[in-house]
């Protein structure tokens, strides 16, 4: 009896192993597609990482530079001016990365290379520097009245975006104000490379 018994587990154990391989590999599999749905998840409401492909931002960020921005703070709060965003632009073509100079209903202009809101001359420690000073904040010369040729009122819900390497970045001046709409977030953290790791500002 105890030799039937014996022959009656053997079958059984290596069952029992087959099931519980077959089991692991399905509890690896659904771990897996939880994980990417949380991540997806993260990325589409949350959290979106983002590499930098320009030189229009340096030298607060600079290219190949990564960095996480925030969806969902906006979700309770508006913009706020300096916050560097991005955001899609008025164009078709990807999204890109810029810095709010101007909110709704500021009047934006130039004078000796510097910006001015609303008539007072906003400071921009963050503009890139060549030999100790900083670049000069020009106008373009594209005949549009966001060029900044002249004095600019930013349209109701609409933000005049500019890059920190003003001589070096297509941006409001170029295309124009971005409505609220096309603002995908604000970027608070840079997370590559290692030795470029913490907040952006």
């Amino acid at each position: 009896m105890n030799s039937s018994q014996d022959a009656g587990s053997e079958p059984a154990g290596k069952g029992g192993k087959k099931t519980s391989t077959g089991r692991t590999i399905l509890e690896y599999v659904v771990l897996a597609v939880v994980a990417i749905a949380v991540a997806l998840l993260i990325q589409a409401f949350l959290v979106k990482p983002y590499r930098i492909p320009s030189a229009s931002m340096e030298n607060t960020l600079l290219i190949g530079d990564r960095v996480l921005v925030d969806r969902v703070s906006w979700r309770f709060s508006d913009p706020s001016r300096q916050d560097i965003v991005v955001f899609h632009p008025p164009f078709a073509g990807p999204v890109l990365i810029k810095r709010i100079i101007g909110m709704p209903g500021d009047t934006i202009s130039l004078e000796d290379g510097a910006v001015y809101v609303n008539g007072d001359k906003l400071d921009e420690p963050y503009v890139r520097r060549i030999d100790g000073r900083a670049v000069p904040s020009d106008p373009f010369d594209n005949g549009l009245p966001w060029s900044l040729q002249a004095p600019y009122k930013v349209p109701a819900g609409n933000y005049f975006v500019m890059g920190d390497n003003r001589i070096d970045s297509g941006d409001s001046r170029e295309f124009g104000p971005v409505p609220r709409g096309q603002l995908v977030g604000n970027a608070f953290a840079r997370y590559w490379p290692p030795d470029r790791i913490g907040g952006v500002n």
